[in-house]
């Protein structure tokens, strides 16, 4: 077998997700395919950095593609990009070998989640961005991101479905920003607020949870001293709905090496 290390970007909105499901459209299931007929061998495997839920984008996916095929990593993306739908490509390829893992491998992970609080969905970018519509303490909101900083426990904001072997993360940064639109991964035109996170790992919906419990504090529906005691205590309430997919974005994925 011969082994490839390639950078995804994808428009998620309509996959179920990165991970191959029966009977649903994923972004992996796709990048099989695509690399099948690439190879024309069903002997093919890709092992993504980790999962992205429904409706979740990605500007910096890795994935280690494994096929009997050898090929020049710049023509593998070329050949890759042909069999692809629009919305999902490979913007990077390098060789590696069948040792590098790109879940276990990884040291840390950049997400962003992307938000306006127009009172209306905009109808040609609202599958790239979350609309929360309300308003905001924006001074509030910057305040419960930086509580999330450190090391701790997140057992109330994760959602089961994957085993684990500890609730317990680190992250390294958590804020609010305003950032220029001419810098924003889709066109608008409106204000945009960015929550980048950067952590060592992340657990199932957990910055989506994040996210949501942030929003409750800035809108006054609950005090900052809640997520405290949420992130050190026992499985309890949530502190908020699941933020929606769409304003999600996984960035970049961070080994040794980089």
């Amino acid at each position: 077998m011969h082994y490839y290390r390639v950078t995804v970007a994808y428009k998620g909105t309509r996959y179920h997700g990165w991970q191959v499901q029966p009977q649903e459209v994923t972004v992996q299931g796709e990048i099989n395919k695509a690399l099948a007929k690439v190879s024309k061998s069903d002997d093919v495997r890709s092992i993504g950095s980790g999962r992205t839920d429904a409706g979740v984008h990605a500007r910096g996916q890795v994935a280690r593609l494994d096929t009997p095929l050898e090929i020049n990593p710049e023509s593998l993306l070329k050949a890759l990009n042909t069999f692809l739908p629009p919305d999902i490509r490979i913007v990077e390829s390098e060789k590696c070998t069948g040792d590098f893992q790109p879940t276990f491998d990884a040291v840390s992970k950049w997400y962003s989640y992307f938000f306006t609080i127009s009172p209306y969905p905009d109808p040609l970018v609202g599958d790239l961005i979350a609309q929360y519509g309300f308003d905001l303490d924006f001074e509030k909101v910057q305040a419960a991101c930086k509580l999330f900083e450190g090391r701790h426990d997140f057992v109330n904001f994760y959602t089961e479905g994957t085993d684990i072997n500890s609730s317990v993360r680190t992250i390294h940064s958590c804020e609010l920003i305003k950032p220029p639109l001419s810098e924003l991964p889709f066109p608008f035109y409106g204000p945009v607020y960015e929550i980048r996170i950067h952590g060592e790992g992340f657990l199932k919906q957990m910055v989506r949870m994040m996210v949501g419990a942030i929003w409750n504090v800035g809108r006054g529906k609950i005090p900052l001293e809640a997520i405290t005691k949420a992130l050190n205590s026992q499985r309890g309430e949530r502190l908020g709905a699941v933020a929606p997919g769409d304003g999600l974005y996984l960035m970049r994925v961070v080994y040794p090496q980089n």
